[in-house]
């Protein structure tokens, strides 16, 4: 029994199980630093964008375990090549490469979604809150930010699910300053004077009671505070002259800003007497 055992013992290359001992474990060496380097990169990558905290690990976990998966399985078969040189990896490796490509033709649009999400998140596009325009179509309030689908609750309660894919221009309503628009209109027989005293007055009183609707710089001082842009159309239906104000807000008050400034500029116009325009219809009678 003993002889048995030293013939064994002799029979083995040492030099060779060395080698091949020093070459699993670079094998696995090799594999613990690409899994390290492939985690820091995933992390450093999304920590660019600004991107909800809990989609942001949900994306680094699906993307580290897929990585750690594809690296221990080619290590694995490293390993055993290694202990059988006859044992070939390539056309496993072609293999998985076919199989991935018939999957990738058959889900063309599905892979679209995802590639297209994963951007949208990570370029910070929208966020869940934001009010967006998707389209120039759809516009709501995001819900729900995924990988294949974004949804929008629409004003009336109506909820949108659009495919990632079909995204190509979003308009977001909250990105750090929005610029109010209000046009409003007086008849020809106004005097332009008074009409511009009345607007300076709606600005400046809009500014002293809602100064927390108004964007500012770090000292304080408002960036662009309700002004009269000027006279920015001719009625072409003879109604009258077209008058534009113009204010930069936060975004939560966008809207809040342009119906205060709607509703101010018509109670003091009825105040002053002063008419805001509006069709007219003449009828002309023919002589009998």
């Amino acid at each position: 029994m003993e002889t048995e055992l030293l013939q064994i013992i002799a029979s083995i290359d040492l030099t060779a199980l060395i080698i091949k001992a020093l070459r699993v474990f670079l094998i696995i060496g090799a594999a613990w630093l690409l899994l390290w380097l492939f985690t820091r990169l995933i992390r450093q990558v999304f920590s660019v964008g600004r991107a909800d905290l809990d989609k942001k690990e949900t994306l680094v976990s699906l993307l580290s375990s897929l990585i750690r998966y594809v690296v221990w399985a080619v290590a694995l078969m490293l390993v055993i090549q290694t202990f059988d040189p006859g044992f070939n990896i390539t056309p496993i490796l072609a293999g998985a490469g076919v199989v991935g490509l018939a999957v990738g033709f058959g889900a063309q649009n599905l892979i679209r979604d995802v590639i297209t999400g994963f951007f949208i998140m990570f370029e910070d596009q929208l966020r869940v809150g934001d009010y967006v325009l998707v389209n120039g179509d759809v516009f709501g309030r995001v819900e729900e930010v995924g990988l294949r689908m974004t949804a929008l609750r629409e004003w009336s309660g109506r909820k949108f699910y659009i495919a990632n894919a079909e995204i190509k221009t979003i308009s977001n309503y909250n990105r750090r300053e929005l610029r109010a628009l209000v046009t409003v209109t007086f008849p020809f027989e106004e005097d332009p004077v008074e009409v511009r005293r009345l607007l300076d007055d709606v600005c400046t009183e809009f500014t002293a009671d809602h100064p927390d609707y108004l964007r500012v710089d770090e000292s304080g001082a408002f960036i662009e505070p309700p002004q009269i842009l000027g006279v920015t159309d001719i009625d072409q239906n003879a109604r009258g002259g077209q008058y534009t104000i113009i204010a930069l807000t936060e975004p939560p008050y966008l809207w809040t800003t342009e119906r205060t400034l709607r509703e101010m500029i018509w109670t003091r116009a009825r105040e002053r007497g002063i008419r805001l325009a509006y069709p007219h219809r003449v009828i002309e009678r023919q002589p009998r």
